[in-house]
């Protein structure tokens, strides 16, 4: 059963890539949708919906540098850079528009997206400097945490100069035309892999907005193709995880204690991450009295019924089992998408 799931999503990403390269002509993958909600409801899991990847475009550190709005902070002698995204939109008046320019092109493909200015309004800019559970939390660990995405489309512009410049202020050339150089890097967001680029330099325009514009929807098609290949990858082969148990300091648990399922508390979690990743897909990094590390670990991105199955939901399945089969009191910790982090604090 699990195995058609995974068949009809993978077949569903086919039909995002003909999109993507223009198989389908309408450009919509919704074209023919009756409106008949009854049937939507009482139907069943729509693969395409549940397989396509959520997209969310953001500025680069570079541009967030250039306008001022990244700064780096000290605390618990550990430097933390500190993203200002709402202080960049207000001075940068071309953003907007941008990264809108950005946005349809995915929206014309049926590409579920996360907008980077409504999630802000989610957000106080002030909790990127509190503490959250001894941990410090920046703007777009936030930003990230609230909305979600499968890949982050992360924005780099200025003008051709070598300073730091924005692109409100252009260089001219004798004809009135600006240059303008850009990149946009395709992030899986829990990862932080690039998966997909498009670049353009010294790309001369009157509009700065039209000239990218214009660079953008040459590059779309095998930029999209990247990136719907890219999913359906993880769709096959699971999303890519780390796994951190530590035990919180002064609880008197060690790892290597014996539980009362018989193995050692390490041996037993070792053996829960060989059974609940895909193909057993994992690497034990560091193994000590106090702390587990797993890197590459594959998970489910779908359960059998064929809706999502997240790092979130793993993270809770791990959780449930090391309290009602080791008896072990839990928190989960994590900030990152792409992590899991269980603090062990008693018995």
């Amino acid at each position: 059963m699990k195995k058609r799931k995974l068949n009809i999503a993978i077949a569903a990403l086919t039909v995002l890539i003909m999109a993507s390269c223009g198989g389908n002509k309408g450009g919509n993958l919704a074209e023919g949708a009756s409106g008949d909600l009854d049937a939507y409801e009482s139907g069943g899991v729509n693969a395409i919906e549940q397989a396509r990847p959520q997209i969310m475009v953001i500025p680069g550190d570079q541009v967030l540098q250039n306008f001022r709005c990244l700064t780096t902070q000290k605390a618990n002698g550990r430097d933390y850079i500190l993203r200002d995204y709402k202080n960049y939109l207000l001075k940068d008046d071309r953003a907007k528009r941008i990264i809108s320019v950005i946005q349809n092109e995915f929206n014309n493909k049926d590409f579920p997206l996360n907008d980077f200015e409504q999630t802000l309004k989610q957000l106080d800019t002030q909790e990127a400097l509190d503490m959250a559970d001894g941990f410090e939390k920046d703007a777009k660990t936030m930003l990230l945490t609230v909305a979600q995405p499968d890949i982050i489309l992360e924005l780099t512009y200025d003008t051709s100069r070598d300073r730091a410049m924005s692109m409100t202020s252009h260089n001219y050339n004798r004809r009135g035309e600006k240059n303008v150089s850009f990149t946009l890097n395709a992030l899986d967001a829990y990862t932080n892999k690039v998966v997909a680029t498009m670049t353009a330099s010294n790309i001369k325009g009157e509009s700065t907005t039209e000239t990218i514009q214009a660079s953008i929807k040459e590059q779309m098609p095998k930029f999209q193709q990247d990136i719907t290949k890219y999913f359906s990858d993880i769709l096959t082969r699971g999303r890519e995880i780390t796994v951190r148990i530590a035990v919180e300091k002064g609880c008197k648990v060690n790892l290597s204690d014996e539980s009362i399922e018989g193995d050692t508390y390490a041996d037993w979690i070792i053996d829960y991450m060989k059974a609940h990743t895909i193909k057993g897909a994992h690497k034990l990094q560091r193994n000590t009295n106090k702390e587990l590390y797993f890197v590459n670990c594959r998970i489910n991105l779908l359960n059998e019924d064929g809706t999502q199955y997240g790092v979130y939901d793993w993270t809770r399945d791990l959780q449930k089992n090391l309290r009602k089969n080791l008896g072990l009191k839990c928190s989960n910790k994590a900030q990152g998408l792409g992590e899991v982090l269980i603090s062990i604090n008693g018995i």
